[in-house]
């Protein structure tokens, strides 16, 4: 007969739950809205945008970027590895197409975050940001002197 400790049958115990946790974690489909505040908050900490707000920006976003959303299954992939923190040890495995769309993906949507919301002209970091939506010329160094 075997005898279990009760630690081992806490052990087993935890890893059951840890595993049920993860098959209904990767079964469920993550939405485009949960990738751009997931991705967002990965670089620039915690939001308080709603998602109404979020939502429109998205929607702007992939309007202006069509292609450089990641597909379903890479940005499910993404989403789930990115939640259980193993991110940053995991995307270096991907094949390099995922990996470089990924970058991509990452690298527009701050940019273009940056440029339709009023993130960046918030008086406290704690301020709602908003959407702002896109503006005729977002160029700071733009000069309209007639020549």
């Amino acid at each position: 007969m075997i005898r279990f400790s009760r630690r081992m049958v806490l052990v087993l115990m935890a890893s059951g739950v840890a595993s049920t946790g993860f098959g209904y974690a990767a079964m469920r489909s993550f939405s485009d809205v949960d990738l751009a505040r997931a991705t967002l908050e990965k670089y620039l900490g915690e939001l308080n945008i709603t998602d109404d707000h979020l939502r429109a920006f998205v929607l702007d976003f992939q309007k202006r970027n069509p292609w450089d959303f990641p597909t379903g299954k890479l940005a499910d992939a993404s989403m789930l590895l990115d939640r259980l923190r193993l991110g940053a040890v995991a995307r270096p495995l991907l094949p390099e197409n995922a990996a470089q769309r990924l970058e991509r993906f990452e690298r527009w949507l701050l940019a273009d975050f940056h440029l339709l919301t009023d993130f960046a002209w918030r008086s406290a970091p704690d301020d709602p940001v908003q959407y702002t939506g896109s503006q005729h010329c977002v160029n700071p160094f733009a000069n309209f002197e007639s020549a």
